[in-house]
């Protein structure tokens, strides 16, 4: 399934400030420089996405900036540069409710759709459990409040894709990695 989004547009070379001509490639039409011989290749990012689940509750984090502020996720961030997704759902883990991840087991990666910081990003969703489960807010910019929630009761989650793990994975725990 293709997303309906564009890439950014870029007008001139991001190295010497030219602008860009345009040329085909591999059968696309690809910005080019001809100066620098840079190309454009439109990519994406990737973000990691933790889903901690004891005792039949779900620990989220309350969004205090935008996008989707006031609204419930899961612990989560994007890659860093040559970082493994695995490795940043641990930092991420450790950096937004101080806890230490025991293990974790890819659940799914999702082409997230209504993330307007970077449309179109990778979002691998993992199940995590943790060494013990005394959170802390170690992130107060970026998250008011950290919880763990009834799976039966829980609170206003803003990501789609978050959503759609909760209900394809966390409510169906025997669901495979479909993808």
């Amino acid at each position: 399934m293709k997303l309906q989004i564009e890439p950014p547009d870029f007008i001139h070379c991001p190295f010497c400030g030219k602008r860009l001509d345009e040329r085909e490639e591999e059968g696309k039409a690809r910005k080019y420089c001809g100066d620098c011989k840079w190309t454009y290749y439109p990519h994406v990012a990737a973000s990691s996405c933790a889903a901690i689940v004891n005792n039949g509750k779900i620990l989220l984090v309350k969004r205090n900036r935008e996008p989707y502020k006031g609204t419930w996720m899961f612990p989560a961030g994007f890659v860093d540069f040559g970082e493994h997704p695995a490795d940043t759902v641990v930092r991420e883990v450790k950096e937004e409710v101080g806890l230490e991840v025991a293990s974790l087991r890819l659940l799914d990666v999702i082409q997230v759709d209504d993330d307007p910081r970077s449309m179109g990003q990778f979002g691998f969703f993992y199940r995590v459990t943790t060494k013990d489960n005394d959170v802390k807010n170690n992130d107060n910019g970026e998250n008011s409040e950290i919880g763990w929630f009834d799976l039966d009761d829980l609170p206003l989650i803003g990501w789609h894709s978050h959503k759609k793990i909760v209900e394809d994975y966390i409510k169906k725990p025997n669901r495979a990695v479909n993808k």
